[in-house]
């Protein structure tokens, strides 16, 4: 089929369906998409939550544990052991199919009867009990999205990283803070978008680099401040006149950096390594379009947060070695899946929530190591086929199939869920849209047992007791302490004490990247009129060049 337009029934604005997503849906078997791909995202975005947790019970064995469902939550919650433990089986909650009914109620009171572990965590993890979505990760404090790590503290979106704090969208790095978009970065503070750097401070788009400070756009340099070479005794003399242990310092070095950035031209898009791609933050892939944060995909449309894996379409948070895949919010090892949640090494599954192991399922819930199940009842090959068939064509007559979740049936609120943060509603927007809102979100205020006056604003002066107190964000006013494993690292590198809580450290750093849209462009280099797609919004204030320009002017 040819390019068609649409109107998105969601948000009502015009959006493109191309022959080749055509081609993708007719491979996959489902009608063509209703909703845009930003709401289909938010659709999928508004079932996880990631960094709102809660202090409850575990219904199984009762012991105190973390978990991003709150303990008035209607769903039964197991802790990890007792989730992955064979002492339940998913199949005791099974439902026959009632076709009088809708599919999504009937799947929803699935939900409501199945256990759900407290977060999306694997069971070999160790000591990492406030860590959410992990998978083989030791020693870690309220680190999400980490796989393959260890003692990492307040992360976000990690792969194979080391002893790092306050570090977002980072791959085989170690001993980093408050760092972004890194790749096999060592001992750097304050560095974004860069690869390959090594004792470097406040760098951005740096390439194979050792003591740099204030750098923008090197590559292969060493002992340079401001981008200008120094020798490795003038370099280290200089740096001690700046004052990177106190917290004073650091601010008004942070106010220089950002804007010295705005004086460098900026690369249209970060796509390194890949061919034939769109979208921003995109490596080693091929055949990419519309993605972002992308890490080894081939042939991939509207694909957000993916890892290693080919012939995807509609996914978020998921990808790794994953074929055949649309629809899918959080998810590995994958072939043929479809409209799901939190699925691990799955085979032919449809509408299905944190199903593991397992192969031909449709519409089941916490389901490990089975074939043939329909709302967690087994059947036999035949009879599973005849049934699926019966249900996807009752859907299609509705309008249902095809499509994820509905957002209203999600066992996050909105304003708990990842939607909220690409997709912020107002109060009043989400109870208007039907979904749910909480105004129970964790966290404390006004228990605060010294205030940041009180503190000495250098690192080295500060005592071994301040990780007993209890500190009021200046940002937000919400409590937090300095934990015995992070003040021991600001201590060893000589950081000042952050004056700002997790949540508002990770959000300070969320805002420094570039939104997930594009526009459409011209370089802004004098005389040339080369056009690009772009994730810099044209009313942005910096100088945003093509490729070609970009690579005259930086290499």
């Amino acid at each position: 089929m040819s390019t068609e337009t649409r109107s998105c029934q969601h948000c009502h604005q015009a959006f493109t369906i191309e022959s080749e997503d055509f081609a993708f849906y007719e491979k996959v078997k489902v009608p063509a998409p209703t909703w845009c791909p930003d709401c289909r995202n938010m659709r999928r975005f508004s079932w996880r939550n990631e960094r709102f947790l809660y202090a409850r019970e575990c219904d199984l064995c009762h012991k105190n544990i973390i978990s991003t469902y709150h303990k008035d939550s209607p769903y039964t919650i197991y802790c990890p052991t007792c989730w992955w433990a064979d002492s339940w089986v998913a199949e005791d909650f099974a439902q026959d199919y009632d076709e009088h009914k809708n599919f999504f109620e009937q799947f929803d009171a699935l939900l409501h009867k199945v256990p759900h572990i407290n977060f999306m965590n694997d069971n070999k993890s160790e000591n990492c009990e406030y860590c959410n979505e992990i998978e083989a990760l030791k020693d870690s404090y309220l680190a999400i999205c980490a796989f393959y790590g260890e003692r990492l503290l307040y992360t976000y979106w990690s792969l194979n990283c080391q002893d790092s704090v306050d570090c977002s969208y980072f791959v085989e790095s170690s001993l980093c803070y408050d760092c972004q978009d890194i790749f096999k970065c060592y001992n750097c503070r304050y560095v974004y978008n860069c690869d390959h750097l090594i004792d470097c401070f406040f760098c951005y788009n740096c390439y194979n680099c050792e003591n740099c400070f204030m750098c923008f756009n090197l590559k292969n340099a060493s002992y340079c401040i401001f981008n200008k070479h120094y020798s490795k005794e003038e370099y280290q003399k200089k740096i001690k006149e700046y004052k990177l242990s106190s917290w004073q310092g650091i601010q008004k070095l942070k106010v220089i950096f950002w804007q010295e950035k705005l004086k460098h031209p900026h690369r249209f898009v970060n796509i390194k390594n890949s061919e034939n791609c769109v979208g921003d933050y995109i490596k080693n892939s091929k055949n990419v379009h519309v993605g972002f944060d992308i890490l080894g995909q081939e042939n991939g449309r509207y694909i957000y947060d993916g890892g290693m894996g080919k012939d995807a379409m509609d996914s978020s948070q998921a990808g790794l070695e994953c074929e055949l895949m649309y629809e899918v919010q959080a998810g590995g090892f994958l072939y043929n899946t479809k409209c799901s949640n939190w699925m691990l090494h799955d085979i032919d599954c449809t509408y299905c929530d944190s199903c593991h192991n397992s192969e031909d399922l449709f519409g089941c819930c916490g389901i490990r190591k089975k074939k043939y199940c329909i709302l967690n009842k087994q059947y036999t090959k035949e009879k599973y086929e005849k049934l699926k068939q019966k249900i996807i064509t009752k859907m299609q007559a509705d309008g249902e199939y095809g499509v994820f979740f509905p957002m209203h049936l999600s066992p996050f609120a909105y304003n708990e869920s990842v939607a909220n943060q690409w997709y912020p509603k107002t109060k009043e927007e989400i109870l208007v849209e039907n979904l749910s809102y909480t105004d129970d979100l964790p966290g404390t205020t006004n228990k605060e047992t010294i205030d940041w006056s009180q503190v000495s604003d250098d690192v080295n002066d500060v005592a071994d007791k301040i990780q007993k107190e209890v500190f009021p964000c200046l940002e937000c006013g919400c409590n937090y302490k300095i934990m015995e494993t992070e003040w021991q690292f600001y201590k060893k590198y000589n950081i000042p004490l952050p004056r700002f809580c997790p949540n508002c450290r990770f959000q300070r750093r969320f805002q420094r990247r570039n939104p997930r849209k594009l526009w459409k462009r011209k370089c802004m280099n004098t005389g040339c009129t080369t056009e690009f797609e772009t994730s810099y919004a044209p009313e942005r204030p910096e100088t945003v060049y093509c490729e070609e320009c970009y690579r005259k002017e930086v290499y």
